[in-house]
């Protein structure tokens, strides 16, 4: 792959352009990363701030408002579940209950639980719990992670 790098102090936002003649492996790999940038607004009772996906623990809709966790603070993001995960899900973001999304690059450790439900022990520390109807996905999610993972070292 040819790649080539530009300094134009004339221009008034960095940009970059990905041409390519077919979408394999390694397109929608820089894709993804590329987008792993893409900034999201979100705002609390004191601020508004720029989040990036890979920054959120993971998302929960309450009230038909959809709010980000961070490590450490929540916001309010105009998202819904559904759009954020159709527009980040080859990110990590996995859909894990009626009103939750979790970004499964965050999980620390998983442990199973009573009537085959899942416990999501997040890097912070919280406690999520996977629903049983989503935990097929949730697994298959998992698995094609590893998958491609494993491609990358070949």
């Amino acid at each position: 792959m040819k790649v080539n790098y530009y300094e134009d102090r004339m221009i008034e936002e960095n940009h970059v352009d990905v041409f390519y003649s077919e979408k394999d492996h390694e397109i929608i790999g820089i894709m993804n990363y590329l987008q792993s940038y893409e900034i999201i607004l979100g705002k609390n009772e004191e601020l508004t701030k720029k989040i990036l996906p890979n920054d959120i623990f993971y998302l929960e809709t309450v009230e038909r408002r959809c709010y980000a966790y961070l490590e450490s603070e929540v916001y309010q993001i105009d998202f819904t579940l559904k759009n954020f995960q159709e527009r980040f899900q080859s990110n990590g973001f996995i859909q894990i209950g009626k009103s939750m999304i979790v970004n499964v690059y965050r999980i620390d450790r998983v442990k199973t639980d009573s009537n085959m439900r899942m416990r999501l022990i997040m890097e912070n520390g919280e406690v999520l719990i996977l629903n049983r109807t989503f935990k097929k996905n949730f697994m298959e999610y998992l698995r094609n992670i590893q998958e491609a993972e494993n491609e990358d070292y070949r």
